[in-house]
């Protein structure tokens, strides 16, 4: 009689099969970000399919998440959510479409640890530091 686990052999090579089937475009990447006090950190902006953001808050102080349609600085923000320590959000931007990451505090670092759609490779990442008067 055959045991009920040796019809079951197969099924990690369906599986890795099955994952290299997954469009690259669905692999996420990765990123702790540590963004200074009353900065913005910008992702994306180039990309040509939508990016999924979602995120975590593990600092001490508050982030505003907001969108931005193009870079131009004329360009409206609209807020996505404010995430306090230890909160998380998750949003779909689309094509062209900036993630901005904004440190509420005037005074102390904040820390977030992202997920996004896409390669870190081809996705924008930058800070746009503070005006200074």
């Amino acid at each position: 009689m055959r045991s009920a686990c040796q019809g079951l052999s197969h099924l990690p090579v369906l599986f890795a099969a099955a994952l290299a089937l997954i469009p690259a475009a669905a692999r996420a990447g990765h990123s702790e970000l540590e963004v200074p006090p009353a900065d913005t950190f910008l992702l994306g902006g180039e990309q040509t399919a939508q990016m999924v953001v979602s995120g975590r808050n593990t600092g001490q102080t508050g982030v505003v998440i907001l969108a931005k349609a193009s870079p131009a600085e004329e360009a409206a923000e609209t807020v996505i959510a404010t995430v306090a320590p230890g909160g998380e959000f998750r949003h779909a931007y689309a094509p062209g479409e900036i993630a901005l990451i904004r440190n509420q505090s005037a005074s102390e670092t904040a820390r977030f640890s992202v997920d996004f759609t896409g390669s870190a490779s081809s996705l924008s990442m930058s800070y746009a530091l503070p005006q200074k008067d």
